[in-house]
């Protein structure tokens, strides 16, 4: 049995890499592992924002599907999650860090945790919370309070990342007898947007400002719901600490990697490595900071596998989802996938098969009823094409071919009618009906009006802020949507 390492980050998106085309961003150990590994080049999330997409993830299933459309919600207990199977195959299931599971179950399927998580893990906020992560705390929540602190000095994202890489050193550092699946969660590049000083120096005057963009039409559903800042300067600063942040974590990740390698090494064990992001961020592409959107910034993602029998310096382009993670995992493992799984395993590709180039993969986004209503999107990937579709204006459903238009600003559904009617097609037959996604959506409204009200915390499940990390950036950059 290989012994697995999952590597998951917060808000990566796959342009941000160096093998994905962006000459500017200097990431070496994830260029290595691509050369050295097999690339998903054509990943998606299966919901733009981390509480569903990583439930998705886990259960293999749908968000709309696993009952989990927003960050307040929590998997149920009773659902299997590609953990469950691992450690049911003899698996030592270790969690290290981040993988923002709610509620009381910690766990899902891992036997262990050896590093807290950086977000509450309940409904509620406790005062703790805000007090340990001071200027930043405003920054759990989407914008624009992901605006309230950028530029050069230290975060607890930087703070957490070095906690839960030095824990999972320790631990490849000892033997192990079980085979092992060891899971690394950090939380880097996600906001606050905020570098080390010299990584941000660097790329201060580097980045370029996607200015083009903010005239870009915007989609009726989105018009008023996503906080839009197209300041340069506020723009130039949440770039240049996320461009930082990517090289930073690209730093963590090699550290892990060359101790699993170690590891390997010295056990005499065989073994599989994997990077994956949850989502990613526009970062001021079209205006908009964060996640929660289709567009190729927020939903597009890395994924690479590299180890024993994983063919070397190979690239896919067919669609793939991070549902399909689990069942990869599986079966690399030797073990029965997750019952009723979304996601597929992309062993026979792994294994050498051919490219799946007409897959269709799902994302969905919304389900959920906020101060202006109920909302919920879809989308679909399939190749170079992809298609958007928002509950209730059915009139502006729009399919984007990505390689003629990157930027996203064709719509091109009249030429594909045929391929949207089966991409409809798979929606109906693949998602929850959109009635039963609102009602659970109002009846989770109503239980979030006690849950947010009861005093729960666990400190041993959850990291504590050094206060080191709590401080102002040394330099600091202020957008004007926050007070």
């Amino acid at each position: 049995m290989k012994d697995i390492l999952l590597f998951i980050s917060d808000q990566h998106s796959w342009r941000q890499q160096g093998y994905a085309g962006d000459r500017l961003v200097r990431t070496p150990n994830l260029d290595r592992l691509a050369a050295q590994g097999t690339v998903m080049q054509n990943n998606y999330t299966a919901y733009p924002l981390c509480v569903p997409a990583r439930m998705s993830m886990m259960s293999c299933k749908l968000t709309s599907k696993c009952g989990v459309m927003s960050n307040m919600s929590a998997l149920d207990s009773n659902c299997p999650t590609f953990a469950h199977c691992l450690d049911a195959a003899g698996y030592e299931t270790v969690l290290c860090g981040r993988m923002h599971f709610v509620g009381g179950d910690q766990r899902h399927g891992f036997g262990k945790r050896i590093a807290g998580d950086i977000t509450p893990i309940y409904q509620n906020r406790p005062a703790t919370i805000q007090q340990e992560r001071g200027i930043h705390n405003r920054t759990l929540q989407d914008a624009p309070n992901c605006l309230a602190a950028m530029g050069a000095g230290d975060s607890p994202t930087l703070a957490f990342d070095r906690y839960v890489v030095s824990r999972a050193l320790e631990y490849l550092e000892q033997d192990h007898e079980k085979p092992q699946f060891l899971c690394v969660g950090t939380y880097a590049p996600h906001y606050p947007y905020v570098a080390p000083p010299e990584l941000y120096d660097y790329y201060y005057d580097k980045v370029s400002i996607p200015e083009e963009s903010f005239g870009y039409e915007q989609h009726p559903a989105l018009a008023g719901k996503k906080v839009r800042d197209m300041d340069p300067e506020v723009v130039r600063a949440a770039r240049a600490a996320y461009y930082g942040m990517v090289e930073f974590e690209d730093q963590q990740i090699g550290a892990v990697y060359e101790a699993f390698q170690a590891y390997l090494k010295r056990t005499g064990h065989e073994g599989v490595f994997v990077y994956v992001s949850d989502h990613g961020d526009q970062i001021g592409d079209r205006g908009y900071y964060g996640k929660g959107v289709f567009y190729e910034q927020s939903s597009h993602t890395p994924m690479i596998f590299v180890g024993d029998g994983i063919p070397k310096g190979r690239q896919l382009f067919g669609a793939t989802s991070l549902m399909d993670l689990g069942p990869t995992l599986c079966e690399i493992a030797g073990t029965a996938p997750v019952p009723n799984a979304d996601g597929k395993s992309l062993c026979p590709q792994l294994g050498g098969g051919e490219d799946e180039l007409d897959r269709m993969v799902i994302s969905e986004v919304g389900g959920n009823v906020g101060p202006k209503g109920f909302s919920y999107g879809q989308m679909v990937k399939c190749g170079d094409l992809k298609y958007i579709h928002y509950d209730g204006y059915d009139e502006a459903d729009a399919v984007y071919d990505i390689a003629k238009d990157p930027a996203e600003t064709v719509n091109v559904i009249d030429q594909y009618p045929e391929l949207v009617a089966r991409m409809r097609e798979l929606l109906s037959a693949s998602c929850r009906p959109v009635p039963e996604i609102r009602a659970a959506a109002e009846e989770m409204g109503t239980n979030l009006k006690l849950l947010m009200k009861c005093d729960f915390d666990d400190a041993e499940e959850r990291w504590h802020s050094p206060e080191s990390a709590r401080q102002r950036p040394e330099r600091m950059v202020k957008s004007r949507l926050c007070p």
